[in-house]
């Protein structure tokens, strides 16, 4: 179901970059999704109910951590339901029984952030980090983006910095995927705070209540970052100056049925 739009638009660089974790993974896993998702920019026709609920995850924990930090002192259910409140004006169709069960693992989480206020150097969370070309750190929306993310939560700790990545995954494993991300992850962080030698990583399950650590050295960083860049360089490569019909999608069960575009793709697979 091709549009005229569709046939006209050829990808330039701005469609390209900045490369975040997701961009990426969508232009490897399939060109249709990539090129509806960040060239026509097309609205998804629904937005799909597990991820709703991930943003609201989101959103009461971001804030339960933030007022933690702010009050020193521990929350209680009734901030966490306000915060939900909040959210719902954003998206009515949250339903807190949805909610609920995460509220208990949520409050543990945010409450023993007190214990580490005393030895912590410094604090941050959702923050934008963007490198350039030359991976040095520029603006997340400037000219010379090339590549960015948003950590969930940062903060130092004598030589180490940690960066916590909330998810609510049903796998409680680590998989390639989210190492892969970690990775990048790091990548960023260590061009913003060159002055830590040591970073870790730390997934923090939702559902499970549940935290994983990954230490990554300079190496570590250096060494993804020599295997980024061919990568990067192919996929743009393989996109740039192309219209939809030069695009070659790949349909499948597993690529297909988290897809956005559906309703609209003429090689869906059900």
């Amino acid at each position: 179901m091709k549009t005229k739009t569709a046939e006209s638009i050829l990808i330039e660089i701005k469609h390209l970059r900045p490369w975040s974790f997701s961009r990426i993974q969508k232009a490897r896993k399939c060109t249709y999704d990539f090129y509806w998702s960040y060239v026509e920019k097309q609205k998804p026709a629904e937005r799909a109910d597990f991820f709703i609920l991930g943003s609201g995850i989101h959103y009461i924990l971001e804030n339960a951590i933030n007022t933690v930090f702010k009050r020193r002192k521990p929350l209680n259910y009734d901030v966490l339901k306000y915060f939900f409140e909040q959210f719902r004006h954003k998206e009515p169709s949250l339903n807190y029984e949805k909610v609920k069960p995460f509220l208990p693992k949520i409050l543990t989480y945010a409450n023993a952030q007190l214990r580490r206020m005393g030895k912590i150097q410094f604090f941050h969370s959702e923050v934008e980090l963007c490198i350039n070309r030359e991976f040095a750190p520029t603006g997340f929306n400037g000219k010379e983006a090339f590549i960015r993310g948003k950590l969930d939560f940062v903060f130092a700790q004598e030589d180490t910095l940690y960066i916590v990545d909330h998810k609510t995954n049903r796998n409680r494993d680590f998989s390639k995927r989210i190492k892969t991300q970690l990775r990048w992850y790091a990548l960023l962080a260590k061009a913003k705070y060159p002055e830590f030698k040591k970073l870790a990583l730390e997934v923090h399950n939702v559902r499970y209540g549940t935290v994983r650590r990954e230490i990554f050295t300079e190496n570590d960083i250096l060494n993804f970052r020599l295997k980024l860049v061919p990568i990067i360089e192919m996929v743009e490569e393989e996109l740039l100056g192309k219209s939809f019909k030069d695009l070659t999608p790949s349909p499948s069960s597993a690529n297909c049925r988290w897809c956005d575009f559906r309703h609209i793709c003429p090689v869906r697979k059900e």
